[in-house]
C-alpha cells in the first residue's frame, strides 16, 4: 500500500485531482509550472518520512452558522488525495450504507429519500446532532482509529502526521480542519462506531448519518428516549462527545423531521425557512457580482444552478428566482 500511495503515477493522479478547477489560481499554477521537481520533492520527502505539513491559511464562512475553513497549501492537497486515493477504499469498507456523507454515490439527497423512507415505515424518529464536532475530536483517539486499518508503519505515520499538524485556533489535542480531505475521511470513521453499535447491537429499525447529524426511526417513543442516554453515553466515554440539546428531540414522524435543510414528512418535503433565506440570499450576491463584472454570465447561471439544484432534485420549484432569464 505504501508503495502505491507514493508512486509517481499516483502523485500525479493526485496532483491533477487536487488541481481540479482550480489551475488559474496563483498557488496551483506555480506548483504545475513545477511540477517535475515539486512532485520530485515530495516523493523523495516521503519516501524518507521526512514530509511536514505547511501552514493552514483560513477564511469564515456562513452556511448557515459561522465555520472557519483551513485551508491546506496545494502541496499537501496533494499529499491527502495521494493518501485518501488509495486509503479510501479501504476505510469506506467500513461504513455502513446508511451512512452519506463525503461518498461516492450517496450525499445529502439520497440521505433525505432514505429518511423520508424511514418516516413512512416508523410512527417515531429521534433526531440529535453532535456539539461542536470537528472542533471536539480527539486527535489521538483519531490517529489510533486509522492505525488500526493500517498494517504499514509509513502509511500509519503519516495518517499521523497529517492528523497531529496543527491549525489555528485549535484547543490542544482537539480538532480536525474543516475543509482538508482527509478531515472528511477521519470524521467519518470517528463516528463508525456509533453507526455499527446502533444498527448492529441495539438492532434499531432506521438510522441515517450525515456526518455529525443523525436520526433514528422506531415505533416506541420510550424506546427513542432510551436510546438517546444510550448513544449520549457512549459518545462520552468512547469518543469524548456530547449531543447538541437545543436541537435533541424524539417527536412523531407526522411532524416531520428538520434534517439537511428540509422539513421531512412521510407524504412531503418542505424546504425550512432558513435555508430558503439562504438560497435567496445567494442568488441576489451573485447577481450584484455580476452586475459590478466581478462575476460573467456563465458564472452567474452556474451559480444559480447549484442553488437550485435540491429544490430540481426534489420538484420543489419556485421558491428561489433569479432576475435574469436563466
Amino acid at each position: 500500500m505504501w508503495e502505491r500511495i507514493v508512486s509517481r503515477e499516483n502523485l500525479e493522479t493526485a496532483m491533477r485531482r487536487a488541481a481540479r478547477g482550480k489551475r488559474d489560481r496563483p498557488p496551483v499554477a506555480r506548483f504545475l509550472e513545477r511540477a517535475e521537481e515539486e512532485l520530485d520533492d515530495l516523493w523523495r520527502e516521503l519516501q524518507e518520512e521526512r514530509y511536514q505539513p505547511r501552514p493552514f491559511t483560513q477564511f469564515r464562512i456562513r452556511d448557515p452558522k459561522p465555520r472557519t475553513i483551513s485551508c491546506a497549501d496545494f502541496r499537501d492537497r496533494v499529499v491527502h488525495h495521494a493518501l485518501c486515493d488509495v486509503c479510501g477504499p479501504l476505510i469506506e469498507r467500513r461504513f455502513i450504507a446508511d451512512s452519506f456523507a463525503c461518498r461516492v454515490g450517496k450525499g445529502a439527497h439520497r440521505a433525505v429519500v432514505r429518511a423520508q423512507t424511514f418516516s413512512r415505515r416508523h410512527r417515531y424518529f429521534l433526531k440529535a446532532d453532535i456539539k461542536s464536532f470537528y472542533d471536539s475530536v480527539d486527535v489521538e483517539t483519531a490517529v489510533a482509529l486509522v492505525s488500526r486499518l493500517f498494517r504499514e508503519r509509513p502509511v500509519r505515520w503519516l495518517w499521523a502526521a497529517i492528523l497531529r499538524h496543527p491549525f489555528p485556533g485549535q484547543l490542544p489535542g482537539k480538532g480536525l480542519p474543516i475543509g482538508s480531505l482527509t478531515s472528511q475521511w477521519t470524521a467519518n470513521l470517528y463516528l463508525d462506531g456509533l453507526d455499527h453499535r446502533i444498527q448492529e447491537e441495539w438492532r434499531m429499525p432506521g438510522y441515517v448519518r450525515y456526518m455529525d447529524d443523525f436520526a433514528v426511526w422506531c415505533d416506541d417513543k420510550d424506546s427513542l428516549w432510551r436510546l438517546r442516554d444510550r448513544i449520549e453515553a457512549w459518545l462520552a466515554a468512547e469518543r469524548g462527545l456530547t449531543l447538541k440539546e437545543a436541537v435533541t428531540r424524539v417527536a412523531p414522524a407526522g411532524e416531520g423531521l428538520p434534517f439537511l435543510g428540509l422539513r421531512i414528512f412521510p407524504g412531503c418535503l418542505r424546504l425550512q425557512r432558513g435555508r430558503r433565506l439562504r438560497l435567496a440570499r445567494l442568488v441576489r450576491v451573485r447577481e450584484k457580482a455580476y452586475e459590478a463584472g466581478e462575476l460573467d454570465a456563465a458564472g452567474l447561471v452556474a451559480s444559480f444552478r447549484a442553488a437550485n439544484g435540491i429544490l430540481e432534485y426534489f420538484g420543489l420549484k419556485g421558491l428561489v428566482s433569479s432576475s435574469m432569464d436563466v
